[in-house]
Parts: structure tokens; sequence; C-alpha cells
């Protein structure tokens, strides 16, 4: 049998399902600022700027946050909302960390003047490139909401991966001062956590930086995704398979009796979906407040990724609340009807291996003027994804002499347009 999967640590949400069993989040995201101080390759926001959130907006917006579980709101309610994680983004969200200071200073001293439950039951997330975390008020405000925060330093694998795409505007790499950052966050996060972007100008370099990332931070869970965006190829996708198929060897090789947590490698995609719900929770599950307090359903609804491509899609404001208008009213109608089906081909309906292919509802909107048409890009790439994903599983299953088998779904002519037909049949024999 397997051993079983031992992680360092355990991942942020997790972390609060401990602590208030049964209880359930609600993940509320402020744009603190469009500024970053980076112009990494594959970033969705395409549409940086200046703006950033006032004090005073960002205190209406917390009131905003009350008042609607006070009143029993849409989406912030006892019922959906009895914890809350406030997650801080930008931009960059550090080149505002005075601001998301007060933030949290308003926030608990409200909740403490209204004895809310959310004085008790809150936690802190942000998702940063690091380039600013050692740095004093970073710093200070780490040891200052220790215990509460978890904070993603981005770090794509090693060097030469990360620096292929996470530039600043001169053209110079990241990774140096990146990395040091996520060194430092394992000393000051109880949950600290990075994740690598495989992107078209990086995807040649997966398996180095992978194994790096192990053998640099002594990691055990990696955290891995391609790119919705438009730019793959079949040759992406074969390189993505050999690179995958090259960590496979070396970690069953060099670690034969430890289990990794690879999130590429997730045992539960390759299967044909058993239910038609939406795989974004960008369409009622988030909501993201903007630099100017408009309300969205997520942080990819801002202008700040739109771009010029399509308006913001706005579902409220602090003032007013959500759903204030007709308008608003409908498109939360619209958001909320989607599906799998709705938003789908009947290929992608069918499709044999479509558990585990992600979309973003979002981008849909961005690339059609619609959340509820999906668009596909990325599919190449998760068909190379489960090719991968049979042989890691089911040679280590082999390795541990257990029965179970990983089930290759995948239609031979689809897998032939990524590998060779020999290599199609190993991964056939592996199965059996």
């Amino acid at each position: 049998m397997l051993p079983k999967v031992i992680l360092p640590r355990i991942n942020f949400a997790n972390s609060y399902s401990k602590i208030y069993e049964g209880e359930i989040l609600k993940d509320v995201t402020f744009i603190v600022t469009h500024d970053c101080n980076l112009q990494c390759t594959y970033c969705y926001e395409h549409n940086k700027s200046a703006k950033k959130m006032s004090l005073s907006i960002a205190k209406k917006a917390v009131d905003f946050l009350f008042d609607s579980d006070l009143n029993d709101g849409v989406w912030i309610n006892p019922k959906q909302s009895d914890g809350i994680i406030l997650n801080f983004v930008g931009g960059e969200p550090l080149l505002e960390i005075n601001l998301i200071d007060s933030i949290m200073d308003y926030f608990l001293e409200k909740a403490i003047s209204l004895n809310h439950r959310w004085s008790l039951k809150y936690m802190i997330g942000m998702s940063s490139n690091g380039m600013l975390y050692n740095t004093e008020p970073v710093l200070r405000f780490m040891r200052k909401w220790e215990g509460r925060i978890s904070i993603n330093i981005t770090v794509d694998g090693n060097k030469k991966l990360h620096d292929a795409c996470r530039v600043d505007f001169k053209g110079n790499g990241s990774y140096d001062v990146a990395s040091k950052a996520f060194e430092s966050a394992i000393k000051h996060s109880n949950t600290p956590s990075t994740k690598f972007t495989i992107a078209p100008g990086n995807v040649q370099y997966v398996f180095e930086a992978t194994k790096e990332m192990i053998e640099t931070f002594d990691i055990f869970c990696v955290m891995s995704n391609c790119v919705y965006e438009e730019g793959w190829t079949l040759e992406h996708a074969t390189t993505l398979y050999y690179e995958l198929k090259k960590l496979s060897d070396w970690v069953i090789s060099e670690y034969p009796d430890t289990c990794f947590m690879f999130s590429i490698f997730d045992s539960f995609i390759g299967k044909p979906l058993s239910n038609d719900s939406n795989w974004c929770g960008g369409t009622g599950k988030m909501l993201a407040i903007d630099v100017d307090g408009s309300l969205l359903p997520s942080l990819r609804y801002s202008s700040l990724s739109l771009g010029l491509n399509q308006p913001p899609l706005v579902i409220g404001d602090i003032i007013n609340g959500i759903a204030s208008t007709q308008e608003q009213k409908s498109m939360i109608e619209m958001l909320e009807s989607i599906t799998l089906s709705s938003q789908s081909t009947q290929e992608c309906i069918d499709c044999p291996i479509a558990s585990g292919c992600a979309w973003c509802s979002a981008y849909n909107y961005e690339m059609t003027g619609t959340p509820n048409k999906r668009v596909i890009y990325a599919c190449v790439m998760h068909k190379a994804r489960v090719l991968a994903t049979s042989y890691y599983w089911n040679i280590l299953f082999r390795h541990h002499k257990d029965e179970s088998r990983f089930e290759l779904n995948i239609p031979k002519e689809w897998a032939l347009e990524i590998i060779s037909e020999e290599e199609y049949s190993m991964l056939l024999d592996l199965s059996i």
C-alpha cells in the first residue's frame, strides 16, 4: 500500500477548518492597489496603473461587510460567512502594507465593539511577489498578525524558470529576492506557501524547477498550474508531458518511500464529470472589493485584469450594497445560473477526461463578453497533464506493490497528438 501522505504544514483553508470545524468561510478580496513592481510576462493583470484604495474607502468596505452580515445580506450573512478570510491583493499588495495594517486594525476594533463572531473567526491572506517582504514594515506586520496570516510568495520553481517570466521593468529576473522572501516567510508564517505558474515561456523548465524547489526549500507539497490564456500548442503539451514524466522518475528514484503532494498530479483528474456544477468560484462564491469600492464577483472582473477588452462586471458597491439596481440583480441571476453545460460545447460536456479541467469565468467574460461561454485554450495542456498523471500514479502504485491503478480514459487519437504510439502503449500497459 502507498504510505500516508505527510505534508510539512497544512494549508491555510484547512488550518481554519481545524479551528472552526464544520463552519463556513467567506473569502473577501480587497484589491488595495492596481500597481506592481514587476511585469511578469504571463500576468493576467494587463491594465496596471497607480490606482490604489484609500483608507476612507477601505473603512467603508469593512463597514459594508459587517452591515451586510448583520442584515442578512445577499452574499455576506451568518449562513454563508460564519468565518471570514480577508485577502489582500494587487497588483502587488505589499506596496500598501501600511494601508493593510490599518484595515486590519479597523476590522478588529469594529468586530470587538459589536461583539461579533468575526473578532475570533477571521484570517488574513496575501499573495505577493516577495520583492518587499524583507523590509521592516512588512516584517513588523507579519509579527503583529502572527498566527492569523498566510502569505503566498510566488516562486516559480528555480531561477531559470522564474526569471524566464517574472521580471522587473528593466527585464531583470526576480528569483534571488523572491527565494529569500520565501525562506523568510517559512519562519514568520505558520502556513507559508508557494506555487509556480506554467506558461508557454517556461514549460521546458518544469522538471528541473520542481526538483530544485524540493531540494532547496525541503518541501513536500508543490502547487503548479498551467495558465488559461491563449498561446498553448501541441508542442507545449508534448514538452509538459515529458517534463512531468522526468519528474515522476526522479521522485521514485530519489524519494522511494516519501509521498509528495503535487497538485498537477491530482489523482481525481482524467475522469468523466459526475455533476453539472461550474468549476470556477467567480460566479457567487467569492467577493472582491475594488480600489473605488465597487463590488465584483472576483478579482479578475476588475479593470485591472480586463483592461479595455470588457467593462468591469460590477454587482454592487460598498455604499448601496450588492444588487442595488435591476441590472446588478440580473447579472447576479445570470452568474448563479451558470453550469458546466450552459457554458460548454457538447465535446466538453461529454469529455471522458473532464475532471480537473479548469477554467476561469472572468476570463470567459474577458474573451467572449459573457461568463457563460467557456474558453478552452488550455485544453491541450489538460490532456498532457492527464497522460503524465497516469504515468506518475501507475509507476507509484507498482513501486509500492499496490494493486490500485489510475485508469487511462483519454481517447487514443487525443493521446497520439501529444505522444508517440509506443509511449501510449506503455501507458496503457501501466494502467492494467
